[in-house]
């Protein structure tokens, strides 16, 4: 099959990654485009030689060249252009969250229904973590027997000069609606342990924290904070009837153990280098993204997990407000 050709659409931290990855599988795809509205976005884009830069998402719309489109704009972009790409009848995968409200929720749901020959991916990054897909594969296989709970926290005091964002479409008033908790946290512990059935949560100016009762019974729990003096860290763990696992950071390496014993005496997991500092995470996702769209198969996250995690978060920020369970449900 021929290369699928992409568009990137932003080209900050985000999308430099995108393009890294896909740079890394010229194999299978090429990055033909971009939609870049900064000098300093068109002078990156002139330099890694993209063939065409447009300063508009509908003008690239239009190019009958562009197979897929790459979202990586800021949270409340997402949803309308997912649309409009599935629309114009482009493949697409939108970065996280998939979108910000239970009637965007709503109008992707209604688009892919429209459009099911099209596919549509979110780029929840954990799950190409190659640490956390192998955690995945041994809960999936049977190695912890029946899971009875998982956490994860988002913790990360980043400097004011790591996310550019922060100073620019960050203080857009869009930017600051709540998804109760960290969708990272939230959809790593979706993909293992299954969909959510009830949500509660507290939280103060410092902290977030939320209680997740699973379908098939286990309990989970996700804390998030931006206060703690700490470097990045997002942690996983997993306990089981017969084994548990734990995937946490050690200086600038994520790490994982299964234990199936009481004894020190674990198997090692895949280990991952820190999070976006030339870890290979970005080229398995956008890896997996065109061999989705080459081999007619589902992506690692569908379109459809990702509205399903914002949905997760939204009940937790009702939770949250209402200081009461919230059950889960599509919008």
């Amino acid at each position: 099959m021929d290369k699928i050709k992409v568009c990137i659409v932003g080209l900050g931290w985000t999308g430099s990654n995108h393009y890294a990855g896909y740079a890394a599988i010229p194999e299978k795809a090429e990055v033909v485009a971009c939609v870049a509205r900064s000098v300093e976005a068109q002078a990156k884009a002139q330099q890694w030689g993209i063939p065409k830069i447009y300063r508009s998402f509908d003008a690239a719309l239009q190019d009958t060249e562009i197979d897929a489109f790459s979202l990586c704009t800021p949270h409340y972009d997402h949803a309308p252009m997912l649309i409009a790409a599935l629309q114009a009848g482009k493949h697409v995968i939108g970065e996280t969250p998939a979108c910000m409200t239970l009637a965007e929720c709503r109008q992707l749901r209604v688009a892919l229904f429209d459009y099911p020959n099209l596919k549509a991916a979110t780029g929840h990054i954990c799950r190409s973590w190659p640490t956390f897909a192998h955690a995945k594969r041994l809960v999936s296989q049977g190695d912890v027997g029946q899971t009875f709970y998982l956490s994860s926290n988002y913790t990360h005091k980043a400097d004011p000069k790591e996310y550019s964002s922060a100073n620019t479409w960050g203080r857009d008033p869009r930017a600051q609606l709540h998804l109760g908790i960290s969708y990272h946290s939230v959809d790593l512990l979706r993909w293992i342990g299954g969909d959510v059935e009830e949500v509660s949560g507290d939280f103060t100016d410092r902290a977030r924290i939320a209680v997740l009762r699973f379908k098939n019974g286990a309990l989970g729990h996700v804390f998030q904070s931006g206060a703690v003096v700490q470097p990045y860290s997002l942690p996983l763990y997993v306990y089981g009837l017969e084994g548990s696992i734990h995937c946490y950071w050690e200086e600038q390496v994520l790490k994982g153990y299964l234990h199936k014993s009481a004894e020190w005496n674990p198997d090692t997991l895949a280990a991952t280098p820190l999070h976006g500092r030339g870890s290979p995470e970005w080229q398995h996702e956008m890896e997996n993204f065109v061999d989705s769209i080459r081999e007619n198969k589902a992506p690692i996250c569908p379109l459809a997990e990702g509205i399903a995690t914002v949905e997760t978060c939204l009940a937790i920020e009702d939770a949250m407000q209402h200081t009461t369970r919230v059950r889960v449900q599509p919008a």
